[in-house]
């Protein structure tokens, strides 16, 4: 396979990837988080899991064209005449994609916490008031 070949297919192949790495994330998450925003937020819980969703797979796709193939003034011949330049280049968009879905799920992290100090006073001030 030549460079350039290389270059398409794993351009696509890694960003199919990261968008999967992304959809994975929120596989793993949604039981947890929808128990929570369900408790916390009750009707808004759906709309926080559908937003929940959607940014972890914006998350990935950000991470993943985050990453130029351009960079110090490199021609496009330049880029396709080295394999380990495009190597690294995908390692990139792929760790690219890790840190913007670890990012958001750290977002997310606060978002829960802030719910669940919400319900335990709203529980407080039920229990207080019965």
């Amino acid at each position: 396979m030549s460079n350039e070949h290389y270059l398409i297919v794993s351009y696509f192949v890694v960003g199919f990837v990261s968008l999967s790495l992304g959809v994975a994330a929120y596989r793993v998450l949604r039981r947890p988080f929808a128990a929570i925003a369900e408790a916390a937020a009750g009707l808004r819980g759906t709309m926080l899991k559908r937003t929940l969703a959607l940014s972890l797979a914006l998350a990935a796709v950000l991470g993943f064209l985050s990453v130029s193939y351009k960079s110090c003034g490199m021609s496009y011949e330049d880029i396709v005449k080295d394999r380990s330049y495009l190597v690294q280049k995908n390692r990139e968009q792929l760790q690219g994609a890790g840190n913007w879905i670890g990012y958001t799920i750290l977002a997310w992290g606060f978002v829960v916490a802030i719910g669940l100090v919400a319900l335990r006073r709203r529980e407080g001030s039920r229990a207080g008031g019965q």
